[in-house]
């Protein structure tokens, strides 16, 4: 399977680690970069619809505490899970 919206939303959120001003959010959002990119690049089997429920939560909860401008990156981000989990076969 494709798994280019992963890295699609890996780069947002990479990307809205350096967008400033900091907010005190930026490491867990580096351990959701870094999980991105695993089930990007590492993961052996292709994530399931479960997995990318939890991120895109995770990336709705982070962006609820930060700024507008790094906010809209993580939105970007769950854009690109969206389209990652319709090209999943449904449960």
């Amino acid at each position: 399977m494709q798994r280019t919206p992963l890295l699609r939303a890996n780069r947002e959120v990479l990307c809205a680690i350096e967008t400033p001003p900091d907010s005190g959010i930026e490491e867990r959002l580096d351990d959701v970069a870094a999980r991105l990119w695993y089930l990007a690049e590492e993961h052996p089997y292709d994530p399931d619809t479960g997995q990318i429920t939890r991120l895109r939560y995770t990336l709705g909860q982070l962006a609820k505490r930060t700024h507008e401008r790094r906010a809209r990156r993580l939105r970007r981000a769950r854009e690109a899970l969206d389209e990652y989990r319709r090209l999943l076969d449904p449960v």
